[in-house]
């Protein structure tokens, strides 16, 4: 089998789940609501806002990470991820392609999302951003795939590891808001979110200092859900 068909049947399957539950254009809409929202209350916000914007920023790789999770979460319950099992094609293959679109929307929209917040962003401040929001699409893909068996499952992993990735930049704001001595957001320094947030407080700046740290944070946690993936789905 060529290596253009060996896409084509998956990309086949793709379509049959999207045309069942049309969760890309959902997960667009959705994303722009949030960002709308947000910045139609920018002035009453005032000096939280960057964070509250951060914020908003971090559910793109989030949402656009959970349609190929529960991709394959439908696939791992209907056994027809098995099916692709007899395609010659490796794991690694397989995801690149299942992830990289939903890579490609995540960049395209956090592209646009500085002008809808209305905040500013240096160009290398949005690439640094971009460059992470990518692995984190893979991470939130991966997490909800390895540890669900089913849509059910993939709902209940998703707002477990929502919550948890969203906790560094949610309590840094607390922090802030009630003028607190301890940086208590320090304790999350093993999620790959708060490394975001340093990349983020740094941009401003033109402080690039935290950007390896956080890569390689968000690559401790990318390669063994790599591994994982490999071992127990395909």
């Amino acid at each position: 089998m060529s290596f253009v068909r060996k896409f084509l049947s998956i990309y086949k399957t793709d379509l049959k789940l999207l045309r069942r539950d049309p969760m890309l254009v959902y997960s667009v809409a959705m994303t722009l609501v949030l960002l709308l929202i947000v910045r139609y209350f920018k002035d009453r916000i005032g000096v939280y806002y960057p964070l509250l914007a951060l914020l908003m920023m971090l559910f793109i790789p989030m949402i656009f990470g959970m349609v190929p999770g529960f991709m394959m979460a439908d696939e791992k319950e209907d056994k027809t991820i098995q099916a692709l099992q007899v395609i010659p094609i490796s794991s690694e293959a397989f995801l690149a392609y299942r992830l990289t679109w939903a890579s490609v929307v995540t960049v395209v929209m956090t592209g646009l999302a500085p002008t809808i917040l209305d905040i500013e962003i240096s160009r290398n401040g949005l690439l640094a951003l971009m460059a992470l929001f990518v692995l984190e699409v893979w991470i939130y893909g991966l997490l909800i795939t390895v540890f669900s068996e089913s849509r059910m499952q993939a709902l209940t992993v998703s707002k477990v590891l929502g919550w948890l990735l969203m906790l560094p930049p949610l309590i840094k704001l607390v922090v802030e808001w009630r003028d607190l001595s301890t940086d208590w957001s320090r304790f999350t320094a093993f999620l790959p979110t708060y490394w975001l947030y340093r990349v983020f407080e740094g941009i401003p700046l033109n402080d690039y200092g935290d950007f390896p740290t956080a890569v390689l944070v968000h690559l401790v946690w990318l390669v063994p859900l790599v591994v994982l993936f490999r071992r127990r789905v395909l």
